[in-house]
């Protein structure tokens, strides 16, 4: 089973020589790594990249003039990702799928792995595996409940209509044995909150809750974002799996509701727990992450209603995703009082759906069956 480590930076992603040195530990073959770059990347990125693949694994970076070159395939999609954007990502999830891996783990670069197996864990993405699973009544469910923590918090994209109403929810545990299509591991240290959050108070997370599974599901039916910063997908996933650059800090929030959307209609699960990373954040200007969050806080609630509201009847992700890109503009118009930024989200965010879908149109195979690649129990 070929896995795919994707990242982008405009830094050296120092990250992956932890990867790189935790992999051969645990004993990992089929491993490669592609670093997108941009045009604020340093150029001592490629001398890193190929010390990587001199040393462990294959790691290939594409700066910008690969990225060009290799999206001459696919015009609208080059037109559409704009440069210094963290959603090139895109990119090496595309090549990525390409080059035929079976999990592709998406990482960010000040995010550093522990002592666990951090390969390993990911595999989660594409197997069948028996794991508890948490549902709520509310229909939502916070993953960030069994983490350690100088205070409560949810991580960031959760809606907040929901927060701090657990109170009037039934939560309910089952175990169940099927097939993950997401594994969406946790993060120590300085964990994915919004903005608001770190504004109030910064939330130091030291671990996992004494008696808490170390990874649990969500029943179908049950919602949480996942982000892309430590989660891998299975391969028949990526279709249907597009950060749009113009959500900027929701792009992988909303990408990841599509999928969790698409999930519930399978039966599949979202996983969330191992393996565990320390960030390391780098410097945001606070503010700035505010006005990058604030249309998609705002909108969420709707968003996913709309998600919610859709039939879905194809037979795979990519199919499935296809109906979404076609169907989410008359299910979610837009509403008096918007403003401006509201509106140009909404048409950008439709427009890069139906740009994703057809990249994938284009591809042999269009649409691999649902679980071609990676479904073994474990």
């Amino acid at each position: 089973m070929k896995t795919t480590i994707v990242t982008t930076t405009i830094h050296v992603p120092e990250l992956l020589r932890g990867v790189a040195e935790n992999a051969k530990f645990y004993g990992h073959q089929q491993v490669d790594m592609i670093v997108i770059g941009d045009r604020k990347t340093p150029p001592d990125v490629a001398e890193f990249c190929a010390s990587i693949s001199e040393r462990y694994y294959r790691c290939e970076f594409l700066d910008v003039a690969a990225q060009l070159e290799y999206l001459s395939r696919f015009p609208d999609l080059r037109e559409h990702l704009p440069f210094n954007s963290i959603e090139r990502r895109n990119i090496g999830m595309l090549r990525a799928y390409e080059q035929r891996a079976d999990v592709i783990i998406t990482v960010d670069d000040d995010n550093f792995v522990s002592n666990q197996d951090f390969i390993g864990c990911h595999a989660a993405a594409g197997s069948v595996r028996r794991l508890p699973a948490y549902a709520s009544t509310s229909g939502w469910f916070n993953i960030c409940s069994g983490m350690e923590a100088d205070c409560e918090f949810y991580p960031r994209g959760y809606p907040f209509s929901k927060r701090w109403t657990e109170r009037d929810a039934f939560v309910t545990t089952c175990e169940l044995e099927r097939r993950v299509v997401v594994n969406g591991g946790l993060w120590l240290d300085d964990p994915d909150v919004d903005a608001i959050t770190r504004m109030a108070r910064p939330v130091v997370a030291t671990g996992i809750k004494p008696g808490w599974p170390p990874s649990f599901a969500l029943q179908p039916g049950t919602w949480a974002p996942f982000n892309s910063q430590n989660t891998s997908l299975a391969r028949d996933v990526v279709p249907a799996y597009f950060l749009s650059p113009y959500m900027q800090r929701y792009d992988d929030i909303w990408a990841g509701y599509i999928v969790v959307r698409i999930a519930e209609r399978f039966g599949d699960l979202i996983v969330f727990g191992e393996p565990l990373v320390r960030q390391k954040r780098n410097p945001h200007d606070l503010w700035r992450d505010l006005d990058h969050e604030r249309t998609g806080m705002i909108l969420t609630d709707e968003f996913c209603d709309a998600l919610k509201a859709l039939p879905l009847t194809a037979q795979t992700y990519h199919g499935c995703f296809g109906e979404i890109a076609s169907q989410l503009g008359d299910a979610w118009p837009e509403k008096a009082g918007w403003t401006p930024a509201m509106r140009e989200a909404r048409v950008r965010l439709l427009e890069g759906l139906k740009i994703w879908h057809s990249v994938f149109d284009a591809l042999t195979p269009a649409s691999e069956p649902r679980g071609s690649a990676a479904s073994t129990k474990r």
